[in-house]
């Protein structure tokens, strides 16, 4: 049995706006470029990241390492509005990457 599961990454976007009342906030941090220090991702793209489970089996990780712009547009699109984004400097080592922090707000959109 695959451990893949297959879904519509773009529904995760309605969902996060369903489960905030309004005025709510979401945020969360992405990697903000590849770990081998290539850039963001201009478009809807995600990466695998090879990972390994708790027990030593060996997996690829399904990443979104998405430019700022990128993540603006896609939760504009399903109405988060006051958002931004923050980049916070990795640390040091072979794999230190900087981190993405994205914050936006779900406004009522009838009160408008």
């Amino acid at each position: 049995m695959s451990r893949r599961r297959r879904h519509d990454e773009r529904a995760h976007g309605p969902a996060a706006v369903s489960a905030l009342r309004p005025g709510g906030r979401l945020a969360f941090s992405t990697l903000a470029h590849h770990l081998c220090g290539a850039p963001a991702h201009p478009a809807v793209q995600h990466t695998e990241i090879g990972a390994r489970t708790p027990d030593g089996e060996a997996v690829g990780m399904r990443c979104w390492v998405l430019q700022e712009q990128v993540w603006a547009k896609l939760l504009d699109e399903v109405g988060f509005t006051r958002i931004s984004t923050q980049t916070l400097p990795g640390g040091t080592g072979p794999r230190a990457a900087d981190a993405l922090l994205v914050t936006a707000f779900r406004t009522d959109r009838s009160a408008a």
